[in-house]
């Protein structure tokens, strides 16, 4: 079924829906994420950070940045009703489209394990490295 939707810039008036979108996505949102996350977010990603649109409802959130050597993709996600219509695959396009005029040819993300088919349906591949985490209050 074909669903009419646009993709377009995210800016900050779009905080409020983006952090619904995400609450209701089980395992997405982050208790121990700040309070400020998505308005820091947006700001930090240059103009690579996207909403998709169905009238006045957003559905669907990319976030990447680009950091010079690659670039990382923060957040892609799409609200459940509305994943299997192209929603995500339009938000991906939108990032890889502005990365590509950037001339950032490298884009990586840490993916929530349910979404790993569909990242390999988009062509995306488990990249030579291994990522590692540390915590900063553990200084």
């Amino acid at each position: 079924m074909t669903v009419a939707f646009t993709i377009r810039a995210a800016d900050t008036n779009d905080i409020v829906n983006i952090a619904t979108l995400l609450r209701d996505l089980p395992g997405v949102w982050q208790a121990r994420w700040r309070s400020d996350v998505l308005e820091r977010a947006i700001a930090s990603s240059s103009g690579l950070a996207f909403v998709a649109e169905h009238g006045a409802l957003i559905v669907g959130f990319a976030c990447a940045h680009d950091v010079g050597f690659r670039a990382y993709l923060s957040e892609l996600a799409v609200a459940e009703p509305w994943q299997r219509r192209g929603i995500g695959r339009s938000l991906l396009a939108a990032v890889s489209r502005e990365l590509a005029s950037r001339g950032c040819s490298v884009v990586v993300a840490d993916v929530y394990p349910p979404a790993i088919p569909f990242y390999e349906r988009m062509g995306w591949y488990p990249p030579d490295a291994v990522l590692r985490a540390r915590r900063t209050d553990a200084v």
